[in-house]
């Protein structure tokens, strides 16, 4: 065979593997994801930092980024930073983050504290790791990520780290 028809070959197999790889990662990312399972956070209360009860529907309206995340959680760590940036850069144009800590108070306080999150971040309970599985994150694993339009439809679901660009983008 000779190397032209060969590269082509090795060229229409990368592409078609690439294409399953993204039709496999859609469906990762979708598998589990039971219609209007949203509305269980949607219509949900937590109890916030400051020991009052807050319900999501608080922010009805805007456009919301709720994340589930844990202090024990090296990938929660490490996005928060871009939340806290893109809280501040884009508050202006509706948009609020939400963090439901699937933790105990006293940490999430002190993490919270450390970094200086200018959002509310409200404590969850294990429970919701449950719940999430049926909005998108077959594996119940954090950091979770729902972002919901002003109208309360699911924009992006994240599992794994939500990046700043990413953020942007919805935004702009």
């Amino acid at each position: 065979m000779n190397t032209g028809r060969r590269a082509l070959l090795l060229a229409g197999a990368g592409l078609t593997a690439a294409g399953l790889g993204a039709a496999g990662g859609y469906w990762w990312l979708s598998h589990g994801a039971v219609d209007g399972a949203e509305s269980t956070l949607l219509g949900a209360s937590f109890e916030g930092l400051d020991g009052k009860t807050v319900p999501i529907s608080t922010w009805r309206g805007k456009s919301l980024v709720v994340n589930f995340w844990a202090t024990w959680c090296g990938p929660c760590r490490e996005e928060m930073p871009d939340f806290v940036k893109a809280q501040r850069e884009f508050a202006a144009k509706g948009l609020q983050f939400v963090g439901i800590a699937i933790d105990r108070r006293a940490p999430t306080e002190k993490f919270v504290a450390e970094i200086g999150v200018n959002y509310p971040i409200l404590l969850g309970d294990v429970a919701w790791l449950e719940a999430v599985k049926k909005m998108g994150n077959p594996q119940g694993v954090l950091p979770f990520s729902l972002v919901f339009s002003p109208d309360g439809k699911v924009m992006l679901r994240r599992v794994g780290r939500l990046k700043y660009d990413e953020i942007a983008a919805i935004v702009a």
